[in-house]
C-alpha cells in the first residue's frame, strides 16, 4: 500500500475516472438526436450512435475509480480507525466500481444484455451508497480530512438512497407518474458523484495525502 501510495496521488486517480466519465458521456450525448434528459436515464446513450463512447468512458471511468477508492482506504489512520471498518468501506467500494465497469460493458437494447446491466446498476448504487457513507464517517474521524468533505459526501449518499427508492416505486403498478422525474435525478446524481470526486481528488492533490 505503502509503494501504491507513493506511485501517484489519488486525486490523479479520481481525476481521470470522471474525466472519463465526462468525455464518454459528452461524446454519446453529441451523437444522440433528440436526447432528452427528463425522459431518458444516463445509460440510454449506450443505444445512440456513439454508443461506444458511452461504454468506454465508463469502462475506464470504473477502472480509475477502483484505483481511487483504494488510495483513499490506505490514506486512513489505524491508529484512529479500526482497520476492519477502513476494509468494509474499501470493501463495498471495489464492488460498487467492478459494478460500473460491468454496466459499461454490457448495455444495449438485448434482453439479456439490459438485464445484465439493469442488476449491474442497482448493485453499484446500493454499494456506492455504502462506501460513500462509510468513507464520510471516516474522514470525521480522521484528522486529516475535512469536515465539510465529508458533509458534501452524506448529502450525495443521501440524494442517491432518494434515487434508489424512487427507482424501486417506479415498478409498483400505479405509481410510474409518481416518479417521472427519475431520469433527470439520475443524471442530478450522476454530476453529484463527480462533484463528490472532484472534491476528494482536489483535497488530495493540495494536502498532499
Amino acid at each position: 500500500m505503502d509503494k501504491f501510495q507513493q506511485f501517484a496521488s489519488g486525486g490523479i486517480y479520481g481525476i481521470l475516472s470522471i474525466s472519463f466519465a465526462l468525455i464518454g458521456d459528452i461524446l454519446a450525448y453529441l451523437f444522440f438526436p433528440g436526447y432528452d434528459f427528463t425522459k431518458r436515464a444516463v445509460s440510454s446513450l449506450c443505444k445512440g450512435p456513439g454508443g461506444i463512447f458511452f461504454q468506454v468512458g465508463t469502462v475506464f471511468s470504473g477502472i480509475f475509480a477502483i484505483l481511487f477508492v483504494i488510495y483513499i482506504g490506505g490514506t486512513f489512520s489505524e491508529n484512529q480507525i479500526n482497520e476492519k471498518k477502513i476494509k468494509t468501506a474499501v470493501f463495498f467500494a471495489l464492488i460498487s466500481c467492478v459494478s460500473l465497469i460491468i454496466l459499461g460493458v454490457f448495455c444495449g437494447s438485448n434482453k439479456v444484455i439490459s438485464l445484465i446491466h439493469g442488476v449491474s446498476a442497482v448493485i453499484s448504487w446500493i454499494s456506492g451508497i455504502c462506501y460513500i457513507t462509510l468513507f464520510n464517517i471516516l474522514m470525521l474521524k480522521d484528522l486529516k480530512y475535512s469536515k465539510f468533505l465529508a458533509y458534501i459526501g452524506f448529502s450525495v449518499s443521501i440524494s442517491l438512497s432518494t434515487m434508489v427508492i424512487m427507482f424501486f416505486l417506479y415498478y409498483i403498478p400505479g405509481l410510474q407518474n409518481l416518479v417521472i422525474i427519475l431520469p433527470l435525478w439520475e443524471w442530478i446524481n450522476t454530476f453529484a458523484m463527480i462533484f463528490w470526486y472532484s472534491a476528494v481528488s482536489s483535497y488530495l492533490l493540495i494536502k498532499k495525502i
